[in-house]
């Protein structure tokens, strides 16, 4: 698969989750012209992360999300892709041609029924097709880091010292002073601040949940190593501990990982119960 451009990473190893999902993407179909493979994305918020520069890579990409602002958002920032078209509504209502790539990427931790989104996503799979599933460690550094920043009130010092030195900014919600590793590195993801996490997984609860929708996961990866607000206005000012953030999870227990990404495809046994680790 094609690269259009080069993709700066960050604190939450954002280029770092789009290389895994690329690379999936081209050894799950080594022998298919990427124009030729379409990709569903649940949950895409505005598609700037995940969506946009997956069509920027020729694949034939549609992104669905309950969130409206967000996705009128994705329309504008892919307005010059003829490849790429973002759909506002539940996955359970899309009518669409079978998918062969279909990503729900930090969206399993916002739902009440995660088994049910996964479910119903994978009834647009195309019989040969991959998941890809990217989601937080419910029991890592980002939860416990961010539960610490709440209850120390911490967000009205941060907002306190950033309105006394107010760094540049090139309108796109990027930095453009020396602190553009930071707290606000690059655009978010989503435009819904609204929706917080309302499930904190396992490795194993996830591995059962794959199991009972039929799906086996076939290679696993680890996010940045450590992701939270603390540690996104103090240690993510510097450049270098973020390329270092990205690559040092990669020698570690899986446990120590912020989040874990997820290649799957249909269980080889036809069983759809059991669980999995």
């Amino acid at each position: 698969m094609r690269e259009t451009r080069f993709e700066p990473e960050n604190l939450w190893g954002y280029a770092k989750r789009l290389r895994f999902v690329r690379q999936t993407i081209a050894e799950a179909f080594p022998a298919r012209a990427v124009y030729s493979l379409r990709m569903l994305d649940v949950g895409c918020g505005n598609g700037s992360q995940l969506a946009v520069p997956l069509a920027r890579g020729g694949l034939q990409v549609t992104g669905i999300d309950t969130h409206a602002p967000s996705v009128e958002h994705a329309r504008r920032i892919a307005k010059d892709l003829p490849n790429a078209r973002f759909v506002c509504g539940r996955v359970e209502e899309l009518e669409a041609e079978p998918f062969d790539v279909m990503i729900l990427s930090e969206v399993l931790e916002h739902v009440t029924e995660p088994r049910a989104l996964l479910s119903a996503s994978v009834k647009h799979m195309s019989r040969d097709g991959i998941v890809i599933v990217t989601v937080p460690n419910g029991y890592g550094e980002f939860e416990v880091d961010s539960w610490l920043f709440r209850q120390l009130r911490l967000q009205k010092i941060m907002d306190a010292l950033k309105s006394k030195v107010s760094p540049a900014s090139n309108g796109s919600g990027a930095r453009t002073s020396g602190e553009e590793h930071g707290a606000e590195a690059a655009m978010a993801a989503t435009d819904n601040h609204e929706s917080g996490h309302v499930q904190f997984f396992t490795r194993k609860r996830l591995h059962s949940i794959f199991a009972e929708c039929g799906l086996e996961a076939y290679s696993e990866a680890a996010a940045s190593f450590i992701s939270g607000p603390v540690v996104a206005y103090t240690l993510a000012r510097s450049a270098k501990f973020i390329e270092w953030n990205a690559h040092v999870s990669d020698y570690l227990p899986l446990a120590l990982s912020s989040g874990w990404y997820f290649a799957l495809r249909r269980r080889r046994d036809g069983n759809a119960s059991g669980v999995g680790e």
